[in-house]
């Protein structure tokens, strides 16, 4: 029953969902967003796609080097991290990468409010991770509500300058849609999807609000 589920259409586009949007990949697309959907348009391509680059190198490409690390000396299964007892290590690893981009964005001179998105995302990842000791919370819900709660505040800022209304439903669409493929993959429950988007959209939305 379970192989036959794994090679249906549906169970294929969840797997699809999960990957484009791992908590790993929401803040290079939430720096993509700032790049090329805010004012911040206007900088040079080039200074664009090194920002671009530098916060992908720094909150994607470290930690998956770390997960898979991890995961050849046997301390993680697999780079989702689906064993809530396995997360320390990868979560703390994650924290010290956005304080990092937060740094490394604040070098750059960046808008207080991009630093921000970046200290949000660590503020929630600290508190995915005391959860997590007692409670397996979603880290990819939390990680595109967090980027959602930034494209919502921006546009709400008049800070979007195309389609802010599309951007912003998109964004709130894709929560839906990483939510369900983590049920329909039997991740995780119902609560602990709507826990994980939650946290983060509050926390992030709160800071950026401030």
């Amino acid at each position: 029953m379970t192989e036959t589920k794994k090679q249906t259409p549906a169970a294929i586009l969840a797997h699809v969902i999960s990957d484009l949007f791992s908590p790993l990949l929401a803040p290079t697309y939430g720096m993509i967003a700032a790049m090329w959907l805010t004012r911040l348009h206007y900088l040079p391509l080039g200074a664009r796609l090194w920002s671009t680059v530098g916060i992908a190198a720094i909150t994607a490409l470290l930690p998956l080097i770390f997960i898979l690390a991890l995961m050849k000396m046997g301390k993680v299964k697999d780079t989702s991290i689906s064993d809530p007892r396995q997360r320390t290590a990868p979560y703390c690893a994650s924290i010290l990468c956005y304080i990092g981009a937060a740094f490394f964005l604040h070098a750059l001179q960046a808008p207080s409010w991009l630093v921000i998105f970046f200290v949000g995302a660590a503020i929630v990842c600290l508190l995915s991770l005391i959860i997590t000791k007692w409670w397996k919370i979603s880290a990819h819900t939390g990680g595109i509500a967090g980027l959602c709660a930034a494209i919502f505040w921006l546009a709400r800022n008049g800070m979007i300058e195309t389609a802010p209304l599309v951007w912003t439903s998109i964004a709130f669409i894709l929560v839906g849609l990483v939510a369900w493929a983590r049920l329909y993959l039997n991740h995780h429950t119902v609560m602990q999807v709507f826990a994980g988007a939650a946290l983060a959209f509050a926390i992030e939305y709160t800071l950026l609000s401030i």
